[in-house]
């Protein structure tokens, strides 16, 4: 299946639906395993206008995020890595949308423990799936945890399905 182009996108607001999308991570634990993770989305909105996407936003909620090892997952949620017991969801919200071929470049802010990092993702439609790539840097996000126990950056893959607008 060859992706359409993204021009093809219908004027108004998307909305993702939660039950079929995914966003997954990858990261290196202790320098050489790879661990694999997913984070329900939980609400998620595409802006579109004139068939240009224009605006970008969703939320994750972190406490299921799930690695499929629980003790793994209930240290990933302590106050020194992702806090979710004090701030249970991560935001995305883009800053710009720039048309990269038959895609786009979604630049933005990811918001997380209460405070922010860029990340950029490529974004590749086909119908109303979307699936976005990109890698974040961890260390604008203040986690106190040694890179070689979790590796600096994490490589981010969301698989999301988008009902058109009415």
């Amino acid at each position: 299946m060859s992706p359409h182009p993204a021009a093809t996108l219908r004027t108004g607001t998307w909305t993702v639906l939660s039950g079929r999308t995914t966003a997954a991570f990858e990261v290196r634990n202790f320098g050489f395993n790879r661990v694999r993770g997913t984070i329900p989305v939980r609400t998620g909105v595409v802006e579109v206008t004139d068939g240009e996407v224009t605006a970008v936003r969703a939320e994750l909620d972190l406490g299921t995020l799930d690695t499929r090892n629980e003790r793994r997952d209930a240290d990933l949620r302590k106050p020194n890595l992702l806090d979710s017991g004090a701030r249970p969801e991560m935001t995305f919200v883009a800053a710009d949308v720039q048309r990269r071929g038959d895609g786009w470049e979604v630049t933005g802010e990811l918001w997380l423990r209460g405070t922010s990092c860029p990340l950029t993702l490529t974004v590749v439609p086909d119908g109303t799936r979307v699936r976005a790539t990109g890698t974040l840097d961890r260390a604008p996000l203040g986690m106190r945890v040694p890179r070689a126990v979790i590796g600096r950056y994490v490589r981010i893959d969301v698989e999301a399905e988008l009902e058109p607008p009415s």
